[in-house]
């Protein structure tokens, strides 16, 4: 029996935070601070999009989840105003803010000058989505069902087209949203944190027409 596919609710906030530092290890993030991860990673969906996000649950359990946003624009404006502005100014008593965190923020304002950060959607497909499932859930649908949950909630909303992020190299994921329909766009230049410090990196973007 596949997971059950359901409407976020605020009870499931915790689980989801859970969920979105823990596949983080990989995507080039600080993580000296897990709670500012979190806030940066899903604050904008679970507080002025959650109706558009969507959760996986097993046997009770929150295995995976979907966050969703139709307008881009309105994401990224309310990000860069509210979320990250106000995530950053509560993680300072925490102290977890150290040298490495402030040369990664130094690099995202460097390529964000080289037109990197994804600041528009490619015309005609202002909605994207980022999706996560537990690693021990991995390989039983859960990731496809919650995409084509979303993709229904799109049509739906009568919203033209959706883009989502693959990191460069990242070849299994590409071949994922490709089943999908998603074929290649652009690239752009993104900040990422390994042991040897920030850097610069590249993520492609996959569009879908609906």
């Amino acid at each position: 029996m596949g997971p059950l596919i359901r409407e976020y609710r605020q009870d499931d906030r915790e689980e989801v935070r859970k969920i979105a530092v823990e596949a983080s290890a990989s995507a080039g993030y600080p993580r000296s601070d897990p709670r500012l991860l979190a806030d940066l990673l899903t604050n904008y969906y679970l507080r002025y999009e959650p109706e558009h996000s969507i959760v996986a649950e097993v046997d009770g359990r929150v295995s995976g989840y979907l966050l969703g946003c139709l307008d881009t624009r309105w994401c990224r404006l309310l990000k860069s105003l509210l979320v990250i502005p106000s995530a950053t100014i509560r993680s300072l008593p925490r102290g977890n803010l150290g040298l490495k965190e402030l040369r990664y923020l130094a690099t995202v304002i460097y390529v964000s000058i080289r037109g990197g950060l994804r600041q528009k959607s490619p015309r005609g497909y202002p909605a994207h989505f980022h999706v996560n499932v537990r690693s021990d859930y991995r390989g039983l649908g859960t990731g496809t069902s919650l995409v084509e949950r979303f993709l229904d909630i799109l049509r739906e909303n009568g919203i033209p087209g959706v883009h989502v992020r693959v990191r460069r190299g990242d070849l299994k994921v590409a071949e994922f949203f490709k089943s999908f329909g998603f074929t290649r766009s652009v690239g752009y230049p993104v900040a990422v944190s390994n042991e040897r410090g920030p850097s610069v990196s590249w993520s492609v973007i996959y569009v879908k027409e609906l």
